[in-house]
């Protein structure tokens, strides 16, 4: 199970990739790639040709440095996502995939889709908040580790039905790969609410 959730999350990055005309090439310019790991180098490359176009004469900026990012709403919160616009939030999350570096000790608040997945033979749970882009094509997700306060299913929403979530962002190892998670996660109302 822990596969599935590896393959829901690389879906998503793929799906980034997957707005594409017809014609087999992205809307944003990007050539067709063959992989997770091409789409992240081909983003990247057009963002740092961008980034040094309009900045000829300044130094080299990282794109995903934090720490200009002004702090909203719950004071326990070092980035709250749920006072973005939809494509701020998307393009943040994916810049958490790409660069957790820049976000591990930070306390993150988002909203989303909830996402929940049983690995079978080791009985691990695994949780997730999936964000859209406006036009609803894109997704990305954030596995969270809730605190020990809450049971599933008893205090969670049904799959595929909006959650609130604050966790510490922070990486891990489980097999061969490394994993981006908000840990010590608490459940809090929606913002909408």
């Amino acid at each position: 199970m822990r596969k599935t959730l590896s393959v829901i999350l690389s879906v998503s990055a793929l799906t980034l990739a997957g707005c594409q005309s017809a014609g087999g090439t992205s809307q944003h310019g990007i050539n067709q790639t063959t992989g997770v790991a091409d789409v992240l180098a081909a983003a990247t490359a057009e963002s740092t040709t961008e980034t040094s176009a309009t900045s000829s004469e300044s130094e080299e900026t990282n794109i995903y440095d934090i720490s200009s990012i002004l702090e909203y709403g719950d004071e326990d919160v070092d980035l709250d996502l749920t006072v973005l616009s939809s494509n701020m939030i998307y393009s943040e999350v994916f810049a958490m995939v790409y660069a957790p570096e820049e976000y591990i000790g930070k306390t993150i608040k988002m909203e989303g889709m909830f996402s929940y997945v049983e690995d079978e033979s080791t009985g691990k749970c695994y949780y997730a908040c999936i964000v859209r882009d406006a036009t609803q094509c894109c997704a990305q997700g954030i596995e969270f580790i809730p605190t020990e306060d809450y049971t599933y299913p008893d205090d969670f929403p049904a799959v595929g039905e909006d959650i609130c979530v604050a966790g510490v962002f922070d990486t891990y190892k489980e097999g061969n790969g490394q994993y981006i998670t908000l840990r010590d996660a608490r459940l809090l109302p929606l913002t909408s609410e």
